[in-house]
């Protein structure tokens, strides 16, 4: 059965709501779960519902108003977290094979908190994956942007690398219904390379977000670095070899303490999340939709 505008609108600001964000008309459309809409006709809705409030240009479930006030300090501590990626963009420039540096979750969504880290989804030529992993970690260590131990705040969490060959992240949905990670993939920022052939292999995200608006793949010719240049063949073959079978152990050994979703190994995607709440975030959503009171944080 398909929804009303009404219905859809309703869900995406119970969506932002499980984050405690506000969200402004601009995003509840971009992000408009399940329907294609104008602007104008979104903002009709969303005036006409009784269970939406409105303060400065933000919407949110009646009686959530304080959520402005955290939303501001969210935008501070946001800007300060982009200077610093893009202050050291360098790096990217550095590292061997790297074909997209994109920043995600609380930063790229627009809600870091005081000791949030840089999270990163990286994509390496294929055959290539651990060599990049290789030298990113060691460069981001050298420069000191390498999250660790208790060196967090402003570090960037090397958590996630794909192999360009294995860009759809559609396998690695929790079950049927995976909103966030279609969210989180949304709203990725590429701060290094062009992302247009990573959102072209996950144009299933528009189920979700039909308004979502995904960049044209463009024809792009990149120089290679020093190091592609000597690691091109042989060398770099016996190299990616070694470093895959040493990561890959590594990571099996430490799979073991972790959640079964937070996780991934294989020689084409490496995800080292600690934990994975997109069970209970769906859950919390599908709470706030169908609450006639929405529930206090």
């Amino acid at each position: 059965m398909k929804k009303s505008l009404a219905e859809s609108a309703w869900q995406t600001v119970c969506w932002f709501d499980i984050f405690g964000q506000p969200v402004n008309a601009e995003e509840i459309h971009r992000f408009l779960f399940g329907a294609k809409a104008s602007q104008k006709d979104v903002k009709k809705v969303l005036a006409k519902d009784s269970r939406i409030g409105k303060s400065f240009g933000f919407y949110f479930p009646r009686g959530r108003s304080a959520l402005i006030l955290k939303s501001c300090a969210h935008h501070h501590r946001a800007e300060k977290l982009w200077m610093e990626a893009l202050r050291h963009r360098f790096i990217f420039r550095l590292t061997p094979f790297l074909k997209l540096a994109a920043v995600g979750n609380t930063l790229a969504m627009g809600w870091p908190e005081k000791n949030s880290d840089i999270d990163l989804l990286v994509v390496a030529e294929k055959n290539r994956l651990f060599t990049t992993r290789f030298f990113l970690t060691l460069f981001t260590q050298i420069f000191g942007m390498r999250r660790s131990g208790r060196k967090i705040a402003g570090r960037f969490c090397l958590s996630f690398f794909l192999a360009e060959n294995s860009l759809n992240l559609e396998k690695i949905k929790i079950g049927r219904d995976d909103p966030y990670l279609a969210f989180w993939i949304a709203t990725l920022v590429p701060i290094y390379g062009k992302g247009e052939e990573f959102f072209a292999a996950n144009g299933w995200v528009k189920k979700y977000f039909p308004n979502l608006k995904l960049p044209a793949i463009q024809k792009k010719i990149r120089q290679k670095t020093f190091l592609e240049r000597v690691l091109n063949r042989k060398l770099g073959d016996f190299l990616e070899r070694v470093l895959r079978n040493w990561q890959l152990t590594r990571a099996q050994r430490k799979q073991k303490n972790r959640g079964k979703n937070a996780v991934i190994i294989s020689e084409k995607i490496l995800k080292f999340h600690e934990t994975d709440q997109r069970k209970e975030f769906l859950e919390q959503w599908k709470k706030r939709v169908n609450s006639k009171s929405v529930m206090r944080k």
